[in-house]
């Protein structure tokens, strides 16, 4: 062996060692997971490293920034027409809003008028693609939080939504159905009869979407009474909409409110 010393060897030497105290066998342990980016746990968009003890979070730090996915630079190359596929993919689960307000800006620096039948048949759309995302916003969030049935009710409904849609534009999702100047296609025969029943159905179902979570234990327990911010905090904090909902889930009467708010 060598006898020549390194040059680093002296300094390292004088670093003390770091000895870890031996927890107590009584005391609680923590465990640290990550929460995303994968599908599905966040759906591809947002990691959260969690510090959990038990079943407590005692730490949860965000790491943002997995969106983006070059959308804006691929618009550059693009034309304006080709652009609208574009805006499908930043919302896939309600698309046809992403293509309305493309749309919309567009016709407007182009000063076009849209005739009147487009116009109420691109709302009707977009509301029920809007559905559509709360559907599975909705059975997706209890089966998070342990409703599982609640999934398969939810998905019920979106099944017959997802057939209006393809009914309407050939597609499932992602149909790029709204377009510069109007909509792709004139609507199909008996779209009427397909929007009419899931209209005339849907309220009641809304109705049994409320049973199966409000007589859950498990989802009233992990809903309620968490999350709570004080009024003072949240006024540090810049939360002064009257309309907020956190605002008013404070239960501070409008009327006790400063002026401010």
């Amino acid at each position: 062996m060598s006898n020549v010393k390194h040059p680093f060897e002296d300094h390292v030497a004088t670093i003390p060692a770091q000895q870890e105290t031996p927890a107590s066998p009584s005391a609680p342990r923590r465990m640290t997971l990550n929460m995303g980016p994968q599908h599905p746990s966040t759906h591809g968009v947002l990691r959260i490293m969690i510090e959990l003890e038990g079943e407590t979070i005692v730490k949860a730090e965000p790491d943002i920034g997995f969106l983006h996915t070059g959308i804006e630079k691929q618009c550059e190359v693009n034309t304006w027409a080709q652009t609208v596929t574009l805006t499908d993919r930043v919302d896939y689960l309600s698309n046809l809003a992403n293509n309305l307000v493309y749309a919309l800006t567009v016709e407007k620096l182009l000063q076009m008028e849209i005739p009147p039948k487009a116009q109420w048949l691109r709302v009707m759309l977009a509301e029920i693609d809007r559905l559509n995302s709360h559907l599975v916003w909705l059975g997706t969030h209890a089966l998070d939080i342990g409703a599982m049935s609640m999934f398969f009710y939810c998905f019920r409904e979106r099944e017959d939504l997802l057939r209006i849609l393809e009914m309407v534009s050939g597609q499932r999702m992602m149909g790029s159905y709204i377009r510069i100047g109007g909509i792709s296609m004139d609507l199909p025969r008996g779209w009427q009869n397909a929007v009419g029943k899931f209209i005339r159905q849907f309220p009641s179902r809304v109705d049994q979407y409320e049973s199966l979570l409000n007589s859950n234990p498990i989802w009233t327990h992990r809903t309620q009474g968490v999350g709570y911010m004080a009024l003072d905090d949240m006024l540090d904090l810049g939360i002064t909409d009257r309309k907020s909902t956190r605002l008013n889930s404070s239960h501070i009467p409008l009327s006790r409110m400063p002026s401010s708010a």
